[in-house]
């Protein structure tokens, strides 16, 4: 899920879910430099990657552009 501020349009976030924190784990080694990189000119500063539990979720169906 990509972010993006609406005053700020070059700053934002992207959030991703895992099921097991072993996934993660194994997507931020293998998978995430692997993407920084290919990334690296539309980007200004490194990426940082920071993990939380989930502790509470709603499902809403939310079409890119109609979050307010």
């Amino acid at each position: 899920m990509l972010l993006f501020e609406t005053t700020n349009p070059n700053r934002g976030v992207g959030l991703s879910f895992w099921k097991r924190q072993e996934d993660a784990e194994r997507y931020h080694r293998e998978v995430f430099p692997r993407l920084v990189e290919s990334l690296r000119h539309f980007i200004e500063a490194a990426p940082t990657v920071r993990s939380f539990n989930l502790e509470a979720a709603e499902t809403f169906r939310i079409s890119a552009g109609k979050a307010a």
